[in-house]
């Protein structure tokens, strides 16, 4: 079975989202803390999964960087 290879139209678009979903995921880990300590808890959970979601979408990033320049 042969596989659909996204297009360069296709991997250029979804370059552009992961990029603005890395703005997003930064702005968020640029907020301060809540004075309150079970406020902090919580934001500190949502910032190790920002952190991992940061990871993740870094790593897409450049493998669709590195298709596309296969691409020319």
């Amino acid at each position: 079975m042969q596989q659909n290879e996204p297009t360069k139209e296709q991997l250029t678009r979804r370059r552009d989202e992961i990029n603005e979903q890395l703005e997003r995921v930064n702005q968020r880990l640029g907020t301060e803390l809540d004075r309150d300590q079970e406020e902090q808890a919580i934001q500190v959970e949502q910032d190790e999964v920002a952190v991992t979601m940061e990871s993740n979408l870094r790593r897409e990033l450049a493998q669709i960087e590195d298709r596309l320049l296969d691409l020319g």
